[in-house]
């Protein structure tokens, strides 16, 4: 089985944590079940952006499925692209962060999808694998069908 990198972790290779940095936020964390990465931001260890990527990179480890219900989808994210190409391919934007976007889909998707998808939203796309049954109720609640007008 492959081993999950933690937060602190990834964060590591991107800021420079100590040992005792890692032990002080964890420290912090058991005591108030805050985030790691919520922790080193509020410290000044590191930036939005940090957390972000390091996040990202947990995300899209391999097999690792996003709890949608859980972590919620950005409505502007959402909002970058079209409901027909979300519809069409099965996938929602989750999180954009600079040029790049996070995508949670229920199956792979293939190359000319993930084009698509970076045309649409003007970003790099990182794909994440989400539950089939969240994913569509995600794209329903983000991308509501139009009412007919009568």
């Amino acid at each position: 089985m492959s081993h999950r990198a933690r937060i602190g972790e990834l964060l590591s290779r991107m800021v420079p944590l100590s040992g005792h940095d890692v032990e002080e936020i964890l420290e912090e964390q058991s005591s108030n079940r805050r985030k790691f990465g919520e922790i080193a931001l509020s410290w000044g260890l590191c930036r939005p952006e940090h957390v972000w990527d390091a996040w990202c990179q947990q995300a899209s480890q391999e097999g690792e499925t996003l709890d949608l219900e859980r972590i919620g989808v950005d409505a502007r994210a959402a909002a970058l692209l079209p409901a027909e190409l979300a519809r069409e391919i099965n996938a929602i934007p989750v999180r954009v962060a600079g040029d790049v976007a996070l995508v949670a889909a229920a199956e792979s998707l293939n190359e000319t999808q993930i084009q698509q998808l970076g045309a649409a939203l003007k970003r790099r796309v990182k794909l994440v694998r989400a539950d089939r049954h969240q994913l569509l109720a995600m794209i329903e609640s983000y991308y509501p069908p139009i009412a007919q007008a009568g």
